[in-house]
């Protein structure tokens, strides 16, 4: 007897096993798929479950065949054989409890309601956001992504859950978070969001951020901000104003850095020739860039070894130059440096190297009205008096030169003593008045290019032996009110005869009168 009633209650225990009761929670495999729902199979029970797609967590297309999900039981309908199951619900058993007062959860805002919006909170339990802590505008759309949400209340109303949640609580505890977890000297990293003239403006988190000021960008004084950032680059720096009352946050990015100058002694010693770049010229002299937040000066008396020339026909901005250090003055953070040193004194040897009557080559540095400065080779400078530029007069320096024509040269004069240069261009060349005093004579058929008009006649250069020649007015045939310029233009090739020719070899200078040729 004892057997049977054994035999019996395991039986009974065998059918049980296929039974499901409402509020059970099972876990399943996916089993199909439809456009309304998905079929969970029941390992054990007596029916499958099917799970509609409002019950689900995802969308139903990210659900896939063999997939085991958790599933809470909500009806089971004997006489067809079907119970209905929610996966919702079973996570919402899971998770209940862990929404708390002080919790920060996900969720995402449904819709708008009178006073705020209804949040659903890890995509199962509904609260209520109300729109004075939701930091959105109750005129413009609302997010419909994921976002954090901080539980501020919570509570039991007649067997119904009354959930109360804030964006602007949260943000108000992570800048509480930050502000207790940071110091000053605190290293941070942040994404640049804004770029203003006085500074960058770096995000450290989403909730937080700070600004670096201009001047706390690099250990140079002059900085381009739209050169060296762009939005949504990563900075790094350190924390050097950190206002809790106010929520303020600086950032230094040059002191990662040591600051240069309290090495400047060693890394640039008196004495040491060092390379650096031209970065601003003066009316005085020209600064150069040594290295980060480095700079010294060139006066202009350590630029030339002699005379005062254009500062930028020797250098101009980005070159780059070796430069003696002078001196340092580590208080004032200033430091003088000497271009022409580094370059040597070009009037050291100036015996050995340059000699009166020597033809050399030069190159034509400034145009003057009484002549032109003339750059030798080392750094040497000279000066061509208008009266030795051409065996012709001069009326105008600028009509046969400009600056950086390459020219020969005579050496008239080294003034050691005065570093003074007198040169000749003239007389770089043989004087064409010998020749002229030498092939031609009274009464000679001669051609010339008009230049120019003057006084009483025209000024022609004469072919193949480029001196000029006069024709007076009184030479050339006129008609009644015509004038000299209606009869022979500048540039005009004439033909004419000498009718004085004259050349004193002691001063050796020359002159021609001629008559103009009938054509």
């Amino acid at each position: 007897m004892v057997e049977d009633k054994n035999e019996f209650e395991k039986m009974l225990d065998e059918v049980s096993e296929f039974h499901i009761k409402k509020g059970e929670t099972l876990t399943g495999e996916i089993i199909s798929i439809s456009s309304d729902g998905v079929y969970v199979s029941a390992p054990g029970k007596a029916f499958d479950v099917y799970v509609g797609k409002d019950y689900l967590l995802k969308n139903i297309d990210e659900y896939k065949k063999g997939e085991k999900i958790k599933v809470k039981l909500l009806k089971i309908n004997d006489a067809e054989g079907q119970a209905f199951g929610s996966e919702k619900a079973a996570k919402k058993d899971e998770i209940i409890d862990e929404i708390v007062e002080g919790k920060v959860v996900k969720g995402k805002i449904k819709e708008r309601v009178e006073k705020g919006y209804i949040v659903e909170l890890e995509n199962v339990v509904r609260a209520f956001l109300p729109g004075s802590l939701a930091m959105l505008n109750p005129n413009e759309p609302f997010p419909r992504e994921e976002m954090d949400f901080l539980v501020i209340k919570r509570e039991e109303r007649r067997r119904r859950l009354n959930i109360v949640v804030s964006r602007k609580g949260l943000v108000d505890k992570y800048i509480e978070e930050f502000f207790n977890t940071h110091n000053l000297n605190t290293l941070v990293e942040g994404v640049v969001t804004g770029i203003k003239e006085f500074g960058l403006f770096i995000s450290l988190n989403p909730y937080i951020t700070a600004l670096v000021p201009k001047s706390e960008i690099s250990w140079d004084k002059k900085v381009d901000i739209n050169e060296m950032y762009k939005i949504g680059d990563k900075v790094k720096g350190i924390i050097i104003k950190l206002d809790k009352e106010n929520r303020k946050i600086s950032v230094s990015v040059k002191r990662l850095k040591d600051d240069p100058w309290e090495t400047v002694e060693k890394d640039y010693p008196v004495d040491s020739i060092v390379e650096g770049e031209v970065i601003e010229i003066f009316p005085f002299g020209f600064a150069v860039k040594l290295g980060e937040g480095i700079e010294g000066l060139v006066h202009e008396s350590e630029i030339f070894w002699s005379g005062k020339r254009k500062i930028e026909d020797v250098v101009s901005v980005g070159d780059k130059v070796k430069v003696k250090v002078l001196s340092i003055d580590k208080d004032k953070k200033k430091i003088t440096l000497s271009y022409k040193q580094v370059l040597g004194d070009p009037w050291k040897d100036i015996d050995e190297k340059l000699h009166e009557g020597d033809i050399v080559d030069g190159v034509v540095e400034k145009i003057l009205p009484n002549g032109l400065i003339i750059k030798l080779d080392n750094e040497l400078t000279g000066f061509s008096h208008v009266s030795e530029l051409s065996w012709n007069f001069v009326d105008n320096v600028e009509d046969l030169f400009k600056e950086g024509d390459k020219v020969k040269v005579k050496v008239l004069h080294v003034d050691k003593e005065n570093r003074k240069i007198k040169l000749s261009v003239k007389q770089a060349k043989e004087n064409p008045w010998k020749k002229v005093s030498n092939e031609l004579k009274n009464g000679d058929e001669i051609s010339g290019k008009v230049v120019k008009y003057v006084g009483k006649g025209a000024v022609i250069i004469v072919d193949e032996y480029e001196v000029e020649a006069f024709i007076p007015k009184s030479k050339i045939n006129l008609e009644e009110n015509q004038d000299i310029k209606d009869v022979l233009e500048i540039g005009s090739t004439v033909n004419g005869k000498i009718i004085k020719i004259e050349f004193e070899a002691e001063d050796q200078k020359g002159s021609m009168v001629v008559s103009l040729l009938e054509e």
